[in-house]
């Protein structure tokens, strides 16, 4: 073996468990400590432990805890966008859009889904300065957000021209 590169060995190295049992064997070590042995492990007693090395279960319930409090501000954050109270500048409608709810005191999403249901899509159109692509913005942005918009039924014309049998013509010759 070559000389001054291998540690210094000790043949009655000290090994102390966390239990209290003792014992000596051979190691580059002096006194080695441990949490558990073959008098206190589970395999050989039988027994359920849990060991707590260095605060491993500590650890990992702070883990749980905080994803339970991860969620709980999850669905904090889904309920408030979710909320009637929602103010029309915060879906990002545009200037036009926004100044034209604003002036016929239209401030939250809970008064554009009652206009809505009150009188449909021609109740916001009558907002002036509130056109077709402004209503079809704010639907879609309303959706996205996940609110249920009042659905409308056919118009009248669209039902009868989709219901009429098509006239046509007869070329007698």
């Amino acid at each position: 073996m070559k000389e001054g590169i291998h540690p210094k060995y000790f043949p009655q190295a000290k090994v102390i468990c966390s239990c209290g049992n003792t014992w000596t064997t051979g190691s580059t070590r002096e006194v080695i400590h441990t949490d558990v042995c073959f008098k206190c492990h589970p395999f050989f007693t039988g027994e359920q432990r849990i060991v707590d090395t260095e605060g491993q279960v500590d650890r990992f319930v702070k883990k749980l805890d905080a994803r339970a409090q991860m969620r709980q501000q999850d669905e904090q954050r889904k309920a408030a966008r979710m909320a009637p109270t929602v103010a029309i500048k915060d879906l990002n409608l545009g200037a036009r859009a926004e100044a034209a709810l604003a002036k016929a005191e239209i401030t939250t999403v809970g008064q554009i889904i009652e206009k809505l249901e009150q009188g449909g899509d021609e109740a916001l159109l009558a907002v002036e300065g509130f056109g077709r692509k402004s209503l079809a913005d704010t639907k879609k942005r309303l959706r996205s957000r996940g609110f249920e918009l009042p659905t409308e039924a056919p118009a009248p014309e669209a039902a009868t021209e989709a219901t009429a049998p098509a006239e046509t013509e007869s070329t007698e010759a």
